[in-house]
C-alpha cells in the first residue's frame, strides 16, 4: 500500500512506482476515454490543483488502473469535497448555457477549471462583418481580478453558424497565450484554453484581450451572440459593419438564465456600427440581431 496522507504525495509516489512518464499516464488515459492534459496531472501531484469536478474524480478512479494501484486509494487520499467559500463563483453549468450544442461540455474538460475564480470587472466585444455578410473576427477585452491565488488561464468558446472542415483561431493579442485548443469541425464548435502571462495572487487584476478569426468562406450571419456564465459589472458588445453591406434593422436581444427574454431597437452610427452595453450583466445570453 502507497503512503501518504495527501492526495499529491500519494498520486507522485504512484507514478514513480510505475514507472510511467506523465506523457504516457495520458495517452493511457486517452485510451480509456479520459482526456486529461500532461500539465493537470502535473499539478495534481504537485498539489497546485486537486481533482474536484465530475471529469476529474472520474479521471482519478482511471488512473488507479494505469498506475496498478489498489481500488480507491487515489480516491481516499482526496478526502472529502472541499468547502465552497466566498472566494469562489457560482458559475452556470455548460449545458444549460448551451442547451442545443452538447458538444461543448466534453470539449471544455480540463480547460474550464479555473475561471469560477476570476470576477468579471469588464468584458467587451469588437464584432467585425465583411462585405459578404459574413462575421471576420471577434476581439474580446476582459479585465478579470483573481479570487485565489494561482489562477493562470480560462476557456474561450466559439461556435460557428455551421459545418466547417477548418473552423475559427484564436491570436492573443494583450497578457496571453493559447493553450489547449479543440475543434470539431462536424459542428464548427472550437474551445481554446487562454493562458495568462503570469499567475495571479488573490485580488491582482489583469486585463486580456484576444481575437477569434473566422475561416473564409464562413456563412453569412444574421446574429452576434455572447453567452455569459458568470455575473460582469459591465458587458459591451460592439458590431461593425462593411460599408458595402449594412443592415436593414439592428435590434439587441438578452435572454437570462431562467429563459426571459428581452429586447429593443438598435441604431446604427456614421460609421455603420451597432452598439450595446449592460452594467450588472448576470448569466444569460446577450446578443445583437440584424436584417439584411
Amino acid at each position: 500500500m502507497i503512503s501518504g496522507s495527501d492526495f499529491h504525495h500519494v498520486l507522485r509516489a504512484a507514478i514513480e512506482r510505475s514507472g510511467l512518464g506523465l506523457e504516457r499516464v495520458r495517452y493511457h488515459l486517452l485510451q480509456r476515454g479520459c482526456r486529461v492534459s500532461v500539465a493537470t496531472l502535473s499539478h495534481w501531484q504537485s498539489g497546485r490543483r486537486k481533482p474536484e469536478r465530475q471529469g476529474s474524480l472520474h479521471a482519478v478512479v482511471l488512473l488507479e488502473e494505469v498506475l496498478s494501484v489498489p481500488e480507491g486509494t487515489l480516491a481516499a487520499a482526496l478526502g472529502p469535497p472541499r468547502l465552497r467559500g466566498p472566494r469562489q463563483q457560482r458559475r452556470v453549468a455548460a449545458d444549460v448555457v448551451w442547451p442545443g450544442e452538447p458538444q461543448v461540455l466534453p470539449l471544455l474538460g480540463e480547460v474550464d477549471g479555473e475561471d469560477e475564480f476570476l470576477v468579471r470587472l469588464s468584458h467587451q466585444d469588437v464584432v467585425r462583418m465583411g462585405a459578404d455578410g459574413a462575421e471576420v473576427s471577434m476581439v474580446v477585452r476582459l479585465v478579470v481580478r483573481a479570487a485565489r491565488s494561482g489562477v493562470s488561464r480560462l476557456p474561450v468558446v466559439s461556435v460557428l453558424d455551421g459545418p466547417h472542415p477548418t473552423g475559427q483561431w484564436v491570436r492573443p493579442v494583450r497578457h496571453c497565450a493559447v493553450g489547449e485548443t479543440r475543434y470539431l469541425p462536424e459542428s464548427g464548435c472550437l474551445v481554446a484554453s487562454l493562458v495568462f502571462d503570469r499567475e495571479l495572487d488573490r485580488g491582482e487584476v489583469i486585463m486580456v484581450e484576444y481575437e477569434v478569426v473566422n475561416p473564409v468562406g464562413a456563412p453569412p450571419s444574421v446574429r452576434s451572440e455572447r453567452k455569459l456564465r458568470f455575473p460582469v459589472r459591465e458587458y459591451f458588445v460592439e458590431v461593425a459593419f462593411a460599408a458595402e453591406l449594412v443592415p436593414s434593422r439592428c435590434r439587441w436581444r438578452i435572454v437570462d438564465g431562467a429563459g426571459v427574454a428581452r429586447g429593443g431597437g438598435l441604431r446604427l452610427d456614421n460609421a455603420n456600427t451597432a452598439q450595446f452595453a449592460v452594467s450588472g450583466a448576470e448569466p444569460g445570453t446577450y446578443a445583437v440581431h440584424w436584417d439584411w
